[in-house]
């Protein structure tokens, strides 16, 4: 499978006033939600109306409590990376008081874990497995704003909803994207995979998420004009 690399962002190059300007404002103030960010995760997504179109996932997390984290997903782990989407992940105990119909937009972490496919790049395994053990029974939900795996080199259209690689179908995730993921970092899948075997399965997985392995239907989000409501005047 062929993955096409966008090219660099459109627009001048940062001047010398910039980089100054920018490094006061960053001694000045405080950008707290930026430094709540704790783990770099390295995964996978495939495109839920094409499941054919696979992309690396690097994913900064912050942790509101134990039950739900936000992510900033980027392209890449490099300084010039690409903020290409948001991840919303929830425990079990969430996700199974959502309604019906939101619990299908939602993925499990389950297999994508045991699998060796999730990672926190140069961090030993042993040190996240506790947290491992917590993901594993969590969901996700993932809009991607910015193909740039097609060679977007603007964020374009409206976000794609996007999944977690399964076991069977065409949830498979193609092996050379992995091997080329595991070389960058230096360590195998297939060993990590041995490693999770004692990580235990869930109980239950509610079969709302991952709603395409059931339906073979994925999602596809287009943009609807409408009336737009007008604001009342002030009085």
């Amino acid at each position: 499978m062929a993955t096409t690399t966008a090219g660099p962002t459109p627009g001048k190059p940062m001047s010398l006033g910039q980089h100054i300007l920018d490094k006061g404002t960053e001694m000045l103030q405080s950008l707290k939600p930026v430094k709540q960010m704790q783990q770099h995760v390295c995964t996978f997504a495939l495109y839920s109306h094409d499941m054919n179109r696979q992309i690396e996932t690097h994913h900064y997390l912050t942790r509101a409590n134990e039950d739900f984290l936000q992510c900033a997903v980027y392209d890449s782990d490099t300084a010039h990376a690409r903020l290409i989407g948001i991840e919303y992940i929830v425990s079990d105990r969430i996700f199974e008081t959502l309604p019906p119909e939101e619990q299908k937009l939602w993925h499990s972490h389950a297999y994508e874990i045991k699998a060796g496919l999730w990672v926190n790049p140069r961090v030993p395994e042993a040190l996240h497995r506790p947290e491992l053990r917590n993901l594993t029974k969590s969901y996700g939900k993932l809009w991607c704003s910015w193909q740039t795996d097609r060679g977007d080199v603007l964020p374009l259209g409206v976000p794609s909803l996007m999944m977690s690689p399964q076991p069977m179908g065409s949830g498979i995730l193609n092996s050379e994207l992995v091997k080329s993921r595991d070389k960058r970092y230096g360590f195998d899948s297939d060993d990590l995979k041995k490693l999770r075997v004692e990580i235990e399965e869930p109980e239950w997985i509610n079969p709302k998420a991952d709603y395409w392995r059931n339906t073979g239907e994925g999602f596809f989000a287009e943009v609807e004009e409408r009336q737009m409501t007008r604001r009342a005047p002030y009085p």
